[in-house]
């Protein structure tokens, strides 16, 4: 039995009554929810590979905690993939069975796939089974866990049960979780982060957890937000506890000079993308309880994370005790312990060896850890998602009436790009190629403002490479000031 569980039987035995879960109008004691999970898991005996295609919802947690239960391994899809990337990690990971709450859209993309009601907590959900027989390849691994995509096909993440358990576990003990918490669910579960730090940390401390769907929150995609609904939610919910990136945060900022933010709020982790130091000194002086953190999902989520002992604004804070860090001659920061088993249909990664996480840092002498850039062009947006630029050039440069593209988009809410035209082309033939390329983009990727650059990419002008290869520092520092001026006017 998975730790988690676990925690979650004992709960049903010891506080039945004490509310658990809640969302959707449905609200749950641990008694009831542990019943749920029970019959789910038992449905799902015969299961190897399950996958998740579902809005956030109390059926959604349920769901992944049965998959704990059962043993088999568990595949969250986000909603947000495109069908490609859907397809991709389908496959990738040899997903038998599916459960969703949008069947109209597995119908499609599975079309001989055989379907069942599946009732979970009174409510239907439907179930695909997709094969009957799935390799024992992922033996240990409990979950899955398909990145945003650094390319156009995500990379699956193997982690086991024990990794789960222990980085919910440092969590409890690092921002001091105890049973009268509420954690409010603001980010799409299939997120590592909000699936540990907002499901399974509660569990393990025995505190509620409150999971609205997006027509509550307001928020809606990467890049929706109904700031009227948000401001609802957090005063109906009174939560204590929040996770978010630093685009909800600066719209946190905004409610709080407004005073509609409750005060139960006693711990706002943000993280996913860099966070600004004068959004951090603008939290502070509104007294909000953010503290900065850092991670990924190759070391299963949280890696470092302030506290409200131990807080250094402009640091991530100080390394959790179920990882060993350091910093590779290069300046790399680079972990051990708690970390992935592999890649799924990838090299394994051996205990005990470094995890190169691809991020400049350092650490002061009093152990917090300050992450300075990235080792390579990938781009993180404001609300965390990883995105490999040269993915969306290509898609962008593919049209002949592109001859050159430059995607940037660091710690903005949606990418932007700089175009070099081609053919003559005039600015609505550009307008019109955009929409086409976004509308086959998965949202968190699509361009969300371009504009001409005032001549062509070239290595005299320092924007290529002697080899061609285009450097995307130079095009950043002559276009960025002006894309996201551009972005605020049309998108703000």
């Amino acid at each position: 039995m998975s730790r988690i569980t676990a925690a979650l039987a004992a709960h049903a035995t010891c506080m039945p009554d004490r509310p658990a879960l809640a969302g959707s109008g449905l609200c749950m004691n641990w008694r009831a929810l542990d019943n749920v999970v029970m019959n789910l898991a038992r449905q799902f005996s015969q299961v190897q590979v399950l996958g998740l295609l579902m809005e956030n919802s109390p059926a959604w947690i349920a769901t992944d905690l049965a998959a704990l239960q059962a043993g088999c391994t568990h595949i969250p899809l986000p909603v947000f993939f495109s069908d490609r990337q859907l397809r991709h990690a389908i496959a990738d990971a040899q997903v038998d069975t599916l459960v969703t709450d949008d069947p109209a859209r597995l119908q499609r993309l599975f079309p001989q796939a055989a379907t069942s009601q599946l009732d979970i907590a009174g409510q239907q959900y439907t179930r695909f089974t997709l094969r009957d027989d799935v390799p024992a390849t992922l033996t240990g691994t409990a979950r899955i866990t398909y990145t945003s995509g650094t390319t156009g096909s995500p990379r699956g993440v193997c982690l086991s049960g024990h990794a789960l358990a222990t980085v919910a576990a440092s969590l409890v003990n690092a921002v001091r979780a105890k049973p009268g918490d509420r954690a409010l669910v603001l980010l799409p579960l299939p997120i590592l982060l909000e699936n540990i730090g907002s499901v399974y940390a509660p569990i393990l401390a025995g505190a509620q957890i409150i999971v609205p769907g997006p027509e509550e929150t307001g928020i809606y995609g990467s890049s929706g937000i109904d700031q009227e609904r948000l401001a609802a939610t957090l005063q109906r919910h009174q939560p204590t506890t929040l996770i978010v990136p630093p685009v909800l945060l600066k719209l946190l900022v905004e409610l709080g000079r407004r005073s509609r933010l409750p005060a139960s709020l006693r711990f706002i982790a943000v993280g996913g993308a860099p966070v600004g130091t004068a959004l951090l000194q603008a939290a502070a002086e509104l007294g909000l309880p953010v503290y900065q953190g850092y991670g990924l999902s190759e070391a299963c989520s949280v890696v470092a994370v302030n506290t409200a002992e131990d807080n250094r604004p402009g640091s991530v804070g100080k390394p959790l005790p179920h990882c060993r860090l350091r910093i590779g001659s290069n300046g790399e920061i680079r972990i051990r312990g708690v970390t992935y088993t592999g890649y799924v249909n990838g090299a394994r990664h051996a205990a005990n060896t470094d995890l190169c996480t691809g991020d400049y840092g350092y650490l002061d002498d009093d152990g917090y850890l300050y992450v300075t850039g990235r080792m390579n062009d990938r781009i993180i947006t404001a609300y965390g998602r990883n995105i490999a630029p040269e993915w969306i050039e290509s898609e962008l440069q593919a049209c002949p009436a592109i001859l050159q593209a430059a995607v940037l988009g660091n710690d903005m809410p949606q990418p932007v790009a700089v175009l070099v035209p081609g053919n003559g082309a005039t600015t609505d033939q550009l307008d019109m190629i955009v929409e086409s390329v976004n509308a086959g983009l998965p949202d968190y990727a699509r361009i969300g403002y371009w504009l001409v650059a005032d001549a062509p990419f070239d290595s005299a002008t320092g924007e290529l490479t002697p080899g061609g290869t285009l450097r995307r520092t130079v095009v950043e520092q002559r276009y960025t000031g002006r894309l996201a001026a551009g972005l605020e006017r049309d998108y703000g």
